[in-house]
């Protein structure tokens, strides 16, 4: 028999230990992302029996009480929690509170966290022993989904159908460079020399948007011959360097160019870019930008700048405008 019973089952096995003398833990909960805090709490409440059962609630009863709740279902928090060693049973319960089953089962103890005091446990008048056990502060599945969601906030892990369908539209990329195509180091030798590490793939997904007939314009605040010299080696004419009037350069782009705002995609990563992103027709930056400016693009790449950031914007234009298989096929069969 698995660790996993229904209470019918549950009540058997509980009788015959108790026969054998056993003491009988019992504690619940909805146990939606397991964390350290369970783990210790767990552990302390075994130690106050010889068998330990955790009743969690069920979808529905954890919709009750949280609507967007739970995050993961029923049959694998139930699957986690006989996983571990210290937990002896696993049941479920589609009540709102475990009363009825605490009633049903009759466990000799009963066991919440230290956010329970003793005379608010439910079940508590149904056992021989209550106890809350001590709470590890900041720690909880609402913690964990919040730093999650602040963390993750402004980062696109793929783009969304919105994206896809701004690309599709795209004709003109227009990237910073400190950054973007670079790391955003400045490293100077004693002559004043402008040295740039540029990404491979990212200067492979321009070459294939060139290709694919869109064309490309960089803008930078600074002057670097390097710039100069890797543009050139991938076709891209429109270099304007030693500019911070970048938005004066993006309105002759698209008068030069007959450019709509929707088909202007653009990429940069400090708040001196915001005039240019907030009038491109899609927005970009890359996973190591400014926050301020995470805030206010429609992605954030997975890659950081000057490591893949720009290759990854090249293969989502290609892809939303259906290019992406004519480059597979064109290089699968040099």
């Amino acid at each position: 028999m698995g660790k996993i019973l229904s209470p019918e089952q549950l009540k058997k096995e509980i009788e015959k230990l108790k026969k054998k003398g056993k003491k009988i833990v019992f504690t619940n909960g909805c146990f939606d992302i397991i964390h350290v805090g369970h783990i210790r709490y767990l552990k302390e409440a075994k130690k106050l029996g010889n068998v330990l059962i955790v009743a969690i609630n069920s979808d529905s009863s954890v919709r009750k009480i949280k609507p967007l709740r739970p995050i993961n279902p029923e049959n694998e928090r139930a699957e986690v929690l006989s996983a571990m060693q210290f937990v002896d049973f696993v049941t479920l319960f589609n009540e709102d509170t475990p009363y009825e089953l605490i009633k049903y089962l009759q466990p000799d103890v009963l066991v919440k966290g230290g956010d329970w005091k003793i005379q608010d446990i439910v079940g508590a008048d149904l056992v021989k022993e209550a106890y809350s056990l001590p709470y590890v502060e900041g720690v909880s599945t609402t913690e964990i989904i919040n730093k999650i969601l602040n963390k993750y906030k402004n980062f696109n892990i793929q783009p969304s159908a919105e994206t896809i369908e701004k690309a599709k539209k795209v004709k003109f990329l227009i990237l910073d460079v400190d950054g973007v195509l670079t790391r955003g180091d400045i490293i100077l030798d004693d002559e004043n020399n402008e040295f740039k590490i540029f990404n491979v793939r990212d200067g492979h997904g321009l070459v294939m948007l060139h290709k694919a007939g869109i064309k490309i314009a960089v803008i930078t605040g600074r002057h670097s011959k390097a710039l100069q010299r890797r543009m050139k080696e991938l076709g891209i004419t429109e270099v304007h360097q030693g500019t911070r009037e970048k938005l004066k350069i993006f309105y002759e782009i698209v008068k030069k160019f007959n450019l709509k705002k929707e088909e202007i995609a653009a990429m940069g990563d400090d708040i001196i870019d915001l005039s240019i992103l907030s009038r491109a027709g899609l927005s970009f930056a890359p996973q190591d930008a400014h926050e301020e400016v995470k805030k206010n693009v429609d992605m954030v790449t997975q890659c950081k700048a000057g490591q893949g950031a720009v290759r990854e914007i090249c293969d989502i234009i290609l892809k939303a405008k259906g290019l992406w298989d004519k480059f597979i096929d064109e290089y699968s069969n040099l």
